[in-house]
């Protein structure tokens, strides 16, 4: 079975969450991760207006994302492929999954690959 979790990177690590990657577009010494994957993070334009400044909101940030996602799906298939030889936890720095582009990336590996397993925390 193919399982993709997503995780904040506030969370402690653990021995289950498997292949840590990180899609943020922007990391620090202190991130504990195993891989980097920004091309799977919103752009810079995106960030600025979503995260940073707080002028967009996730209904408008939401479209506009996974349409930057869609031309970048080559990394969606990277991400299962690593999956599928065990356990990948996606993570990013927002506390909740919410309105978090990781549930997004998440759920549009899901939408290619139907039989994915998807835990979204």
């Amino acid at each position: 079975m193919v399982l993709i979790k997503t995780k904040s990177l506030q969370a402690r690590k653990n021995s289950r969450d498997g292949l840590r990657i990180c899609i943020m577009r922007r990391i620090r010494p202190e991130y504990n991760f195993d891989m980097w994957l920004p091309a799977v993070s919103p752009n810079e334009q995106l960030l600025q207006a979503y995260v940073i400044n707080k002028s967009m909101q996730w209904d408008e940030f939401k479209p506009l994302f996974l349409s930057e996602l869609k031309k970048n799906s080559q990394y969606l298939e990277i991400i299962y492929y690593l999956a599928k030889k065990g356990i990948v936890t996606l993570l990013c720095s927002e506390d909740s999954p919410d309105e978090c582009h990781r549930s997004l990336v998440a759920k549009e590996i899901k939408k290619l690959y139907p039989t994915t397993r998807v835990i979204i925390r």
